[in-house]
């Protein structure tokens, strides 16, 4: 009896001596494979407009060097806005990451740009940034469970209408009996990795609150370019002209909606 005792408790004591040295050598592993080997990394995010919707690419590249396989690896991004509201977040699966070989996990963050706009205007006229989340879980030689947060990492986002201002109103010209015409100065700034395509629109009201004249211009402006150009408005009411009042102005193309750009005083 006392024999046995000892075998098993001989067995036992091997058994802890196998399961520690497993844990030593997996722990050292993996800890290897994140600091030396730079196993986990963010690649470079993208961004994209495709049918007015925004696409956000941020790949995560998983390359194991250790000595055990990584499965079930979660990725789970979370894109907030600068005050940490949630914005959307995705989550991408990759069932198994083997001992020796690479794998890269695409999260594609899918955003209708007309709607987030609506709901942040500050998005049309100040570059910002959103603050990028990354949410991992794994398991690493198969019963070993892991979770990372990580929440300190940021995307720039340019305004593409950045600075947007009138800068000047033209005196009225080609004068007739019943209309007149007057240009409206404007520039901006596009600080967006996409292109602006779309209409200027500008309605002219006069101090009685009559509408006047309307002014339409097809704008087009690349990325990281400058728009400085005059919408001519012709005021077909030239009774109603009294030289000072308001004008709308909009602006619609098909990745930013209608944007009502707001209301602006002249005299």
């Amino acid at each position: 009896m006392k024999q046995s005792i000892r075998a098993l408790g001989w067995a036992i004591t091997l058994s802890m001596i196998i399961l520690f040295a497993f844990l030593g050598t997996a722990v050292y592993s993996m800890v290897q494979m994140i600091l030396e080997g730079q196993g986990i990394k963010l690649g470079e995010i993208s961004g994209r407009i495709s049918n007015a919707t925004l696409v956000l690419c941020v790949p995560l590249i998983i390359n194991n060097t250790s000595q055990y396989d990584i499965t079930c690896f979660n990725v789970t991004l979370v894109l907030r806005d600068k005050n940490g509201t949630v914005i959307s977040n995705q989550t991408a699966l990759i069932q198994r990451v083997e001992s020796g070989s690479a794998k890269t996990a695409i999260n594609n963050l899918t955003l209708n740009l007309a709607d987030l706009i609506s709901k942040i205007r500050d998005l049309l006229f100040q570059d910002t940034e959103f603050k990028v989340g990354l949410l991992l879980s794994f398991k690493y030689a198969y019963m070993l469970s892991f979770h990372v947060d990580t929440s300190n990492l940021s995307m720039p986002w340019g305004a593409p209408l950045y600075g947007f201002s009138i800068t000047g109103f033209s005196a009225p010209y080609n004068i007739t009996m019943t209309e007149c015409y007057i240009d409206i100065y404007l520039s901006f700034e596009n600080h967006a990795f996409f292109d602006i395509n779309g209409t200027l629109r500008i309605e002219m009201f006069n101090d009685r609150n009559e509408p006047i004249g309307i002014g339409i211009k097809t704008v087009s402006v690349s990325s990281n370019q400058s728009f400085a150009d005059a919408v001519t408005v012709h005021i077909d009411k030239l009774t109603g002209y009294t030289g000072s009042g308001y004008v709308k102005i909009y602006f619609e193309s098909l990745s930013l909606g209608i944007i009502d750009i707001g209301r602006v005083c002249y005299d």
